[in-house]
């Protein structure tokens, strides 16, 4: 499974809560940061679809989402028992 997740440079709560999942988990992700001064439509090349906000969550090639969404996504792939948040 390759995980990728999109952030800005500065701190976010959400960008938070899935680092400690993804790290409290043990499953590897890689990270691609960008800074305010980069456009939306730069970050879009970049995560490969159209983006409105950081962070975003790609699995695979494909867009999971923010925090819940990935939540969602590792327990309804068993990867993970959800039981309230990490």
């Amino acid at each position: 499974m390759n995980v990728e997740l999109f952030v800005y440079d500065k701190f976010d709560k959400s960008a938070l809560d899935i680092l400690t999942l993804l790290e409290n988990n043990s499953i590897k992700f890689s990270v691609q940061v960008f800074t305010e001064e980069d456009s939306l439509d730069y970050i879009s090349d970049q995560v490969g679809e159209t983006v409105r906000r950081l962070p975003v969550v790609v699995v695979d090639g494909k867009r999971v989402g923010r925090y819940y969404d990935l939540v969602e996504f590792l327990v309804n792939e068993g990867i993970i028992n959800y039981q309230g948040k990490s």
